[in-house]
C-alpha cells in the first residue's frame, strides 16, 4: 500500500487510503445491541465498536422490499460522489453527493449518526468493513465463527437503504485485499476468496442482495496498480498480488473497483500520472469478465507543485468518465496523506473547487439510482 495520505474512519482515527489504523482490535460482548439496531433500521452510534466474539448469532430478516433491477444499480450516467470530508463542499460545488465513501471494522455497528444523516439527505453509501489489525482471519470468517455479527451487520445495511429510501446501497469487504503489505497475518488470497465467498452466501440466504429481494451491490476494489501488468509498474511500487488470486467471480462480484491518486512531490515522485495510466487497466480487467461496471472508489491529485496540476487532474478525469460509460460511479478522496506535498484537499483551492463543480454539473455525471 503506498502511504500517501490518511482516511478519516467513522470513530475519528486516520488511516492511509483504504487503509487500516494501527488500533488493535478488541472485544466487546454486546451483540444484543447490534442485532436491535439491525432489527429497527436506525441510526447507528458513534461510540466504540460493538465486539465480535465466536458464535454470535441473529435472527434472519428477508427483505420484501426490493432494490434496483440492474447489477450497477445506476441510470443516466455516473454517480459523482466523495469521501465523507467532501461532503462539506456540497453548497461550493452547487449540488447533493450521489454517493459517499465510508469505512467499517469489523466490530463497528452500522450505521453512524454522521452516515445516517448522509443517506437521509437522498445520498447513498458505498461502505468498506475490513478487518483490523488483531481481529478475525479470513479462515475464521470462512469458517462462520463471525456469523452473527456478520448478519446483523448486513441487515442493518439493508434496512438502512429501505429506511432512507435509497434503491441501491454498496457494500466491500476487505477492500485493496491485494495490497500484501497490509493484510499480513488475515490469511491467503485463497481464504479472502473463501472468506468473501461466506460472507456473500450469508447475504443470499438472507435475501438482502439486489437480485434476490435486497439493495446491497457487492463492490470488489483493489488498488489501481493490482490491474497493471507486474512488468509494467514503476520500481519501488508495494507489492500487489495478482487480481485473479483475489477474484470471487462474475457471480459475487457486481462492479469492480479501484483507488488510485496522482500524486507529484510524494515520496519522490516527480510528475503526474493520468486517468488513463491508472484506471485503463481497471477498464480492461472489467471488460475481459464479462463487462461488468465500474467505480473508481477513491481518487484524488495533489496541488503540487501548483494547483494546476490539480485543475487539471480534475479536468482529465471529466473527459475521462465521459469516454468510458462502464464507468458508473467516482467519488473524490478529498484528504491529507503523510508527507508535506501529499494533500489531495481541494477546499483551500477554489480553482480546484471549480473544477470539481465543473465536473459535478457535466452530462457524463448525473447518474442516480434506479
Amino acid at each position: 500500500m503506498e502511504q500517501i495520505g490518511g482516511t478519516e474512519l467513522n470513530n475519528g482515527e486516520t488511516a492511509t487510503p483504504g487503509g487500516h489504523t494501527s488500533r488493535r482490535w478488541f472485544a466487546i460482548a454486546a451483540a444484543v445491541a447490534l442485532v436491535t439496531l439491525a432489527l429497527a433500521g436506525c441510526g447507528g452510534s458513534s461510540g466504540p465498536p460493538v465486539g465480535l466474539r465466536p458464535g454470535m448469532t441473529g435472527p434472519v430478516i428477508v427483505n420484501e422490499n426490493s432494490g434496483t433491477g440492474s447489477r450497477s444499480g445506476v441510470t443516466g450516467g455516473a454517480l459523482f460522489g466523495g469521501n465523507t470530508s467532501l461532503v462539506r463542499e456540497e453548497t461550493a460545488l452547487g449540488r447533493r453527493l450521489a454517493i459517499v465513501r465510508v469505512y467499517y471494522r469489523l466490530g463497528d455497528s452500522f450505521p453512524t449518526n454522521t452516515d445516517s444523516q448522509i443517506m437521509a439527505s437522498g445520498s447513498t453509501l458505498m461502505l468498506s468493513l475490513n478487518t483490523p489489525l488483531g481481529g478475525p482471519t479470513y479462515a475464521s470468517i470462512a469458517a462462520g465463527q463471525y456469523d452473527g455479527y456478520l448478519s446483523s451487520f448486513l441487515q442493518a445495511v439493508n434496512q438502512a437503504a429501505i429506511r432512507y429510501h435509497l434503491p441501491a446501497i454498496y457494500f466491500s469487504f476487505e477492500h485493496e485485499s491485494s495490497l500484501s503489505i497490509k493484510h499480513t497475518g488475515l490469511g491467503s488470497p485463497a481464504q479472502f476468496v473463501q472468506a468473501w465467498d461466506h460472507i456473500h452466501q450469508l447475504a443470499t440466504t438472507m435475501h438482502l442482495n439486489w437480485n434476490d429481494g435486497g439493495r446491497i451491490h457487492w463492490v470488489w476494489i483493489q488498488m489501481y496498480g493490482t490491474f497493471i501488468p507486474e512488468n509494467q509498474r514503476l520500481p519501488g511500487w508495494p507489492i500487489f498480488g495478482a487480481p485473479a488470486a483475489y477474484w470471487p467471480g462474475r457471480n459475487e462480484v457486481d462492479i469492480v473497483a479501484a483507488d488510485g491518486y496522482s500524486h507529484p512531490g510524494c515520496h519522490g515522485r516527480t510528475g503526474p500520472m493520468t486517468p488513463q495510466s491508472l484506471f485503463g487497466p481497471l477498464l480492461s480487467f472489467a471488460h475481459r469478465n464479462g463487462g461488468l461496471p465500474v467505480f473508481i472508489t477513491e481518487w484524488g491529485s495533489t496541488a503540487f507543485p501548483s494547483s494546476q496540476w490539480q485543475t487539471g487532474f480534475i479536468g482529465q478525469m471529466q473527459a475521462f468518465v465521459a469516454a468510458n460509460p462502464e464507468i458508473v460511479a467516482v467519488l473524490y478522496w478529498n484528504s491529507r496523506g503523510a508527507g508535506e506535498h501529499c494533500s489531495f484537499i481541494v477546499d483551500t483551492h477554489p480553482a480546484s473547487v471549480s473544477a470539481l463543480a465543473t465536473m459535478a454539473h457535466s452530462a457524463a455525471l448525473q447518474g442516480r439510482l434506479g
